[in-house]
């Protein structure tokens, strides 16, 4: 299933006549209006932060970053004051406070302008903000918003939408028995323990395959004629709620609107219109814990296949970081730990291509490494992955490329300086692998130490 989507969201029909009637408002038609149109647009504004600050319990917000709502959506809560806002999301721990404004910029827009740590995570370029996830940012972030046109504000119901993304956001007033923090935590627990990504039942009279990404926050489904899995039906983004999930938009399959997904974590089941459909684990899964141990990494030291080359790097280690999340990888190096992550989706561990140090001077970059072809890449998402050599067995992790670099094949990872994005040289002592080598060629797989 590809990862990115570039796709005409339905159910926008609305928000484009709002648009173009609020747009026509901002023309001075002194016949047909009192008032000037900055006069109009700052009463518009007014009543909007009215609405904003009238929640008494603040606004629960389903925000989706990425022009193309790469990687799904994320639930805030925000509790506004006459100039400030508290904000909690399910990405960090604790709330945020900063500054907001209501300002005139392409229509009515409200604007998150001081630097808010959940607020502006999507949208900052940062190499330090790590959260609940495992992650920091990124060189451009993650092309998120932290302004935004208002098209709708009642007190039922807040329609924006991003300058940036230009994608609909919607927010809705918390009620007295929903805690602005405890709403985030609930939803980044439910989350965290969605771990079937594949379904296969009934939906609308048509037997159906859902498929979930849980990775990237989207939701497939392709129809199945008997053992074979047929053509895509249709797909959306997605935002985790505390019970399921709730689509960006609608998706008809067969007789059925898809809204909502609930999910039953003790049964690893999905509901859909009353449907319940048991999920599928995929081949090869394992949960979180399993790849933590201590192995024995089997490499190839020679490059000549003739040569019996295969050497054995002990006492390598994988850590638990984020529950559910991430790995510190020790022992391939005095110098380093390697971060590695986790799929919930493919049950996977992997390593890719990251800075994993500084000399002083420049970064030290873990390139993944194509040895025959002989080329690197120090793309971030490119690298290797682990699955155990049974679904019963957790002894050898044998390692694959995953999947990402095209025809080229990751068995590999080389270490070089680099100067921002320029590649300097190969690294030196003490930035080398425990080998005293830039480089551990045919990385194979790791068995578990007794």
């Amino acid at each position: 299933m590809a990862k990115y989507f570039n796709r005409i969201i339905t159910g926008l029909l609305t928000v484009a006549v709002m648009s173009l009637t609020f747009q026509s408002c901002l023309k001075d038609q002194e016949d047909v209006f009192d008032d000037s149109a900055a006069a109009r647009l700052t009463k518009t504004l007014q009543e909007a932060q009215k609405v904003l600050v009238g929640a008494e319990y603040g606004w629960r917000m389903y925000y989706y970053p990425d022009p193309d709502k790469s990687y799904g959506g994320y639930v805030y809560t925000l509790k506004f004051t006459n100039d400030k806002v508290t904000v909690y999301s399910e990405i960090f721990d604790g709330a945020a406070e900063s500054l907001y404004k209501m300002t005139r910029d392409d229509g009515p827009v409200l604007s998150f302008d001081t630097f808010n740590q959940n607020m502006h995570y999507f949208a900052t370029p940062s190499g330090s903000m790590r959260n609940l996830y495992g992650e920091s940012g990124r060189y451009q972030a993650y092309k998120g918003d932290f302004e935004f046109v208002i098209y709708k504000a009642t007190a039922q119901e807040v329609i924006l939408k991003g300058k940036r993304t230009r994608n609909v956001i919607k927010m809705y007033p918390l009620s007295a028995d929903e805690d602005a923090e405890q709403v985030t935590l609930d939803v980044y627990e439910n989350a965290s323990s969605v771990y079937c990504s594949q379904f296969v039942g009934s939906i609308g009279g048509k037997n159906v395959l859902t498929y979930l990404d849980l990775d990237n926050r989207w939701v497939a489904f392709y129809e199945v004629n008997g053992e074979e899995v047929g053509d895509l039906i249709d797909e959306a983004p997605f935002a985790y709620t505390e019970t399921g999930l709730l689509l960006y938009n609608p998706v008809e399959v067969g007789s059925e609107n898809i809204e909502t997904i609930g999910w039953i974590a003790d049964q690893g089941s999905i509901s859909i219109g009353g449907n319940v459909i048991k999920g599928q684990l995929p081949a090869g899964w394992h949960p979180y814990e399993d790849f933590i141990g201590t192995y024995t990494l089997n490499y190839q030291w020679e490059l000549d296949p003739e040569k019996d080359g295969t050497k054995n790097l002990e006492g390598i280690t994988v850590e638990a970081d984020v529950e559910g999340k991430s790995y510190i990888v020790k022992g391939l190096s005095d110098a380093f730990d390697v971060p590695a992550t986790y799929s919930l989706a493919s049950g996977q561990m992997s390593i890719l291509a990251q800075v994993v140090g500084n000399n002083g001077t420049y970064d030290v970059f873990m390139c993944a490494w194509d040895s025959n072809a002989g080329y690197i890449t120090w793309n971030t998402a490119i690298g290797m992955s682990a699955v155990f050599d049974s679904d019963e067995s957790k002894e050898v992790m044998n390692w694959h490329d995953n999947g990402v670099w095209g025809s080229y094949n990751v068995e590999s990872f080389r270490l070089y300086y680099f100067s921002g994005s320029t590649r300097v040289s190969g690294s030196s002592d003490p930035w080398l692998f425990k080998n005293n080598s830039t480089y551990i060629w045919g990385w194979k797989k790791m068995t578990r130490q007794n």
